[in-house]
């Protein structure tokens, strides 16, 4: 059997089924983990709402139970109830059956395991999940199960979530509340949460179907929210919330059928948190110099993440920080519940705030703000991108650029900043730009773009005219 090695990437495995992506592929994986993570008895399996999902989790327990582990199948479930189970009932790992905000076609896994003398379960990545691919793609002869060790046990944890999380969350009034599940994991789990904290919640698109057949499950993308703005005009609710289809990703849409940016959302949580605790707060490269500005104010040290949440829970845990995030919609609350990517949390952290203010567009509107580009893909094969930017970095290096490499690199201008880094779920290169006035912003962008066509970036001329420069 020929495995693509490129659907194995830093943080997770992800391909197109069953070309990329298969059932035989999984059950290679579910063996190799096996394997390499022989301490690991208790693993939970869990799966999303993609046509294929089914077949992969078949082969995922199938590989499991002939490897002697005692599996705890969920069935379909997002990834707050999958971390959730694994944290509080102390489990060993698990695999995560999902492509997350990527199109149906796909399909993955995301692998975490507690490895021996390790004080927690952290996701499987970067030289771990490829010493995992070289075992996958060996040709190797599994040994035979010893019998009737392996078991499979089936839970429904949906319960026990709801009571747990709920006693968490203060909220200062009820709100009324729309919440769009893009036909993905979290079906009606939101709605039961905020309905037993008394709030007003209708639900859209919150049947599981694999297909997607209203928009794409990536609340990210501005294209994907004309859903749940549409339903808060129609029910006149105070807030809404977007998820993606394994529930890691939420987006905020306020009473004007707005959507929040990461950098508004992270800003929102992180005052929220600092009333508890002043402390160091974690960021992605993404982050906007006007949250960093007022963080800076209030002497709050921060530090910058490589952009995936399992390098901002390393980097939580070594700077014993307070609050830590992405602006892609990715949020972690180290004061107040587990280190795991739980987008429902997340949620009821911002009804929090929301429930705090009269409006929250009009808070909105009182946030610090500089102007900022989207973010544009470039296209960038996966076997080539991470060169693309490594010959880039030294590019910048030669020519005595300041700039900071955590995780690509952010170039700090003089009036802004300039962003190029590889994408960690597709074959492209992401890029972004801010600046202190919409004059400047653009000078920057037409800077930055012609010294990135300089360096061997493919810049085409539709990039240049999405962004105005043309």
């Amino acid at each position: 059997m020929t495995i693509k090695s490129t659907i194995f990437r830093p943080y997770d495995i992800r391909g197109i089924y069953p070309q990329e992506f298969n059932e035989d592929v999984a059950y290679r994986v579910s063996r190799s983990f096996c394997q390499k993570y022989w301490s690991a008895k208790k693993i939970i399996v869990a799966q999303d709402t993609r046509l294929s999902s089914p077949i992969i989790a078949n082969a995922i327990i199938r590989g499991l139970v002939d490897a002697d582990k005692q599996v705890i199948d969920i069935g379909i479930a997002p990834d707050p109830l999958f971390y959730f189970m694994i944290f509080n009932h102390k489990l060993d790992g698990g695999i995560m059956i999902s492509a997350s905000h990527n199109p149906k076609e796909y399909n993955g896994l995301m692998l975490s395991v507690k490895k021996p003398g390790a004080k927690m379960v952290l996701d499987i990545i970067n030289d771990d999940l490829f010493k995992l691919r070289d075992l996958v793609l060996s040709d190797r002869k599994w040994p035979a199960s010893r019998g009737k060790i392996g078991k499979v046990i089936k839970i429904q944890p949906e319960k026990e979530y709801l009571d747990y999380v709920a006693r968490k969350i203060k909220l200062a009034r009820p709100l009324k509340i729309v919440i769009d599940s893009s036909n993905g994991a979290c079906g009606f789990l939101p709605e039961k949460i905020f309905k037993k904290l008394g709030c007003d919640v209708k639900t859209i698109n919150g049947e599981f179907d694999g297909t997607f057949p209203n928009h794409l499950p990536d609340p990210y993308l501005e294209e994907n929210l004309s859903d749940i703005k549409k339903a808060m005009r129609q029910y006149k609710a105070d807030c809404g919330f977007c998820f993606d289809t394994d529930g890691d990703r939420v987006a905020l849409i306020d009473e004007r059928d707005r959507s929040a940016s990461g950098d508004f959302c992270m800003l929102m949580l992180a005052r929220e948190v600092l009333k508890k605790k002043k402390g160091p707060i974690i960021h992605d490269m993404r982050i906007s110099k006007a949250v960093l500005d007022e963080l800076a104010k209030q002497k709050v040290p921060t530090f910058f993440s490589i952009c995936h949440h399992n390098a901002v829970i390393e980097e939580i845990i070594k700077r014993k920080a307070v609050f830590g995030g992405e602006i892609t919609l990715h949020f972690l609350f180290p004061l107040d519940y587990y280190l795991c990517d739980d987008a429902v949390f997340a949620a009821l952290k911002l009804a929090e705030v929301v429930s705090q203010q009269s409006s929250l567009a009009k808070y909105i509107d009182g946030l610090p703000y500089y102007p900022l580009s989207p973010e544009i893909f470039v296209d960038a094969p996966d076997d080539k991108k991470y060169q693309m930017i490594a010959d880039f970095v030294k590019y910048l290096r030669k020519n005595n650029y300041d700039f900071v490499d955590v995780d690509g690199a952010r170039i700090n201008l003089k009036h802004g900043w300039a962003l190029m880094r590889a994408s960690n779920t597709g074959p492209m290169i992401k890029c972004r730009f801010e600046a202190d006035t919409k004059e400047h912003l653009l000078e920057i962008e037409k800077e930055m773009l012609d010294l990135f066509k300089k360096t061997g970036l493919p810049i085409t001329k539709k990039l240049y005219r999405d962004l105005g420069l043309c």
